[in-house]
Order: C-alpha cells, then sequence, then structure tokens
C-alpha cells in the first residue's frame, strides 16, 4: 500500500462556506486532518505489517510440507476455513434443534396452565377485576 501524503497545503484553495472564516477554527480544522492523516498512515503501516507476517508464516508451512502438494493444502484450507455447505447444515440442525426446544416448552406451559386453571381455587383469578364497577381507583398502583 501507498503511504499517504499527510500535508494538507492543498486545503488553502477550498472556499469555505463561511465568507469569513475563524482563524482558530481554520487551524483547529488543519490539526484535526493532520491527526486524522497520521492516523490513517499509522493503520496502513500496521495492515502491511499484518499481511507480511501472514504471507511468511503461510509460506513457512509450505515449505514443511511435503514439496506443497495440492492435497495437502486443498485439506489445511478444509480444516481452516469451514465450507459454507457446513455452516448452513450447522444452522440448520440448531434451528431445528430450537425448535423441538420450543414444542417442548410451549407443550409443558401448556400443561402448567392446564393444572393452574382447574384447581378448586382458581375460580376468583379466571375473569379480570371490575376497577370501575367494584370503585377501585387506587387498583393499579404499586404501594
Amino acid at each position: 500500500m501507498v503511504a499517504m501524503d499527510a500535508s494538507i497545503s492543498n486545503f488553502s484553495t477550498v472556499k469555505p462556506s463561511n465568507p469569513k472564516p475563524n482563524a482558530t477554527e481554520e487551524e483547529s480544522f488543519r490539526r484535526r486532518v493532520d491527526e486524522i492523516f497520521q492516523k490513517v498512515d499509522q493503520l496502513e503501516q500496521r495492515v502491511n505489517e499484518v499481511e507480511q507476517f501472514y504471507l511468511n508464516s503461510s509460506s513457512k508451512k509450505q515449505g514443511s510440507s511435503s514439496k506443497g502438494s495440492s492435497v495437502v493444502k486443498d485439506k489445511e484450507k478444509e480444516r481452516h476455513v469451514p465450507s459454507i455447505r457446513k455452516q448452513q447444515q450447522e444452522a440448520s440442525r440448531r434451528e431445528k434443534a430450537a425448535e423441538k426446544r420450543m414444542e417442548e416448552l410451549m407443550r409443558q406451559f401448556g400443561t402448567i396452565l392446564r393444572n393452574i386453571t382447574q384447581h378448586k381455587w382458581a375460580w376468583p383469578f379466571m375473569q379480570p377485576v371490575d376497577v370501575k364497577g367494584l370503585g377501585l381507583d387506587d387498583y393499579y398502583e404499586v404501594k
């Protein structure tokens, strides 16, 4: 990657929207732009270092293998990069398992709800409270 030039002398030709720019604002803007250019340069340098590291490590692996046979390379790729098909199959399997768990939970919830509603003392709770009819104005207030 090519390092970017951090100078901003070209910005002096840009016409600001404000006809009379404040000199301190302009200087502040230039400093921020310089900082951004420096950060971009540092990031590009780090990316180059990471690329070099992985290029060097992969060439060392190939050199240590049996003359870089294509079968070994294919197996390494399968081991390091899972195929999309495998990921889709795994996601499908997890989805089916989650669906079965949900069905079982719904069945259990239905059984529990049926047991609660059929209890001999459940009848007062089976109908909503008539707050206005009973004159319970503060019924919903937490105390």
